[in-house]
């Protein structure tokens, strides 16, 4: 097993719900990729709910204009 020397703690904030800890020696570029796929995802969510909720204040416009 790994010993606590050879770890480091990373504050992650509210958002990353406290700490995380890593090796020492780990691979950050691999680290760094997993979060920036991770970011790009959420990206891509918000997207998806900025344009449904574009269209839907559209159609309520359309529906509420000519009833």
């Amino acid at each position: 097993m790994t010993d606590d020397k050879e770890k480091i703690t990373i504050e992650t904030g509210d958002a990353g719900k406290g700490e995380s800890r890593i090796d020492k020696n780990a691979n950050t570029e691999e680290l760094e990729e997993r979060a920036l796929s991770v970011f790009s995802s959420e990206r891509n969510e918000d997207i998806t709910a900025l344009v449904l909720s574009l269209i839907t204040t559209f159609i309520v416009l359309v529906l509420t204009k000519w009833t």
